[in-house]
C-alpha cells in the first residue's frame, strides 16, 4: 500500500500537522495511493483553497480546507480506482460542485460543507426531471449512480489494463 500526501494548502508536511507559514495555514490530508482521479482531484482543490475572498470579482468566499478535505474523502468513498476524475466548481459561499457529464447523464453534488451534500442525478432518456437526496454520511446511492454513469467509460480503460 503507497502513501501519497495530499498538501491542500502549498507544501507537503509529513503527518496531520498544522503550521503557520507567512499568513497561510499549512495542513495535510494523507491519502491511499491508487485511483486515476485522484491526483486530478488533488491538484483541483489545492487551487480551490487558494483562492482569496472575493475571487469572482464579487464577494465570493474561499473554499475551506475543511470543505475541501470533506469532498476529497468523500470522492474516496464514492469512487473507484478507474472512475474518471469529475469537474470541480466553487460556489460563490464557498461550497464545492462536483460533477461528472456523459452521454448516459450527469451527476452533480452540492458540498457545501462537512456532511452536508446536495446530490442530483439526471439519467438521458428518462422522463423525470432527475433525483435529488440529502446526504450527510451514507454515500452508497452516490457510488451507485456514479458507477452506473460511467462504467461505459471506465471498461476500456479497464480492459486495456
Amino acid at each position: 500500500m503507497t502513501k501519497s500526501h495530499l498538501s491542500l494548502v502549498g507544501y507537503p508536511i509529513e503527518g496531520n500537522q498544522r503550521t503557520r507559514l507567512g499568513s497561510a495555514i499549512h495542513r495535510t490530508l494523507i491519502s491511499e495511493g491508487g485511483g486515476e482521479w485522484r491526483a486530478q482531484v488533488e491538484e483541483r482543490l489545492q487551487n480551490l483553497i487558494r483562492l482569496q475572498q472575493g475571487w469572482d470579482g464579487y464577494q465570493g468566499q474561499p473554499v475551506s480546507f475543511t470543505n475541501a478535505a470533506f469532498a476529497f474523502r468523500m470522492l474516496e468513498s464514492v469512487c473507484g480506482p478507474y472512475t474518471p476524475a469529475p469537474q470541480i466548481v466553487p460556489g460563490v459561499d464557498g461550497d464545492l460542485q462536483i460533477e461528472w457529464h456523459t452521454l448516459k447523464g450527469d451527476i452533480e453534488l452540492d458540498v457545501r460543507g462537512p456532511n452536508d451534500v446536495h446530490a442530483w442525478r439526471l439519467v438521458l432518456g428518462d422522463d423525470t426531471d432527475g433525483e435529488e437526496l440529502y446526504l450527510r454520511t451514507d454515500f452508497s446511492k452516490i457510488v451507485d449512480w456514479v458507477k452506473k454513469l460511467t462504467e461505459s467509460v471506465i471498461a476500456p480503460i479497464a480492459t486495456a489494463a
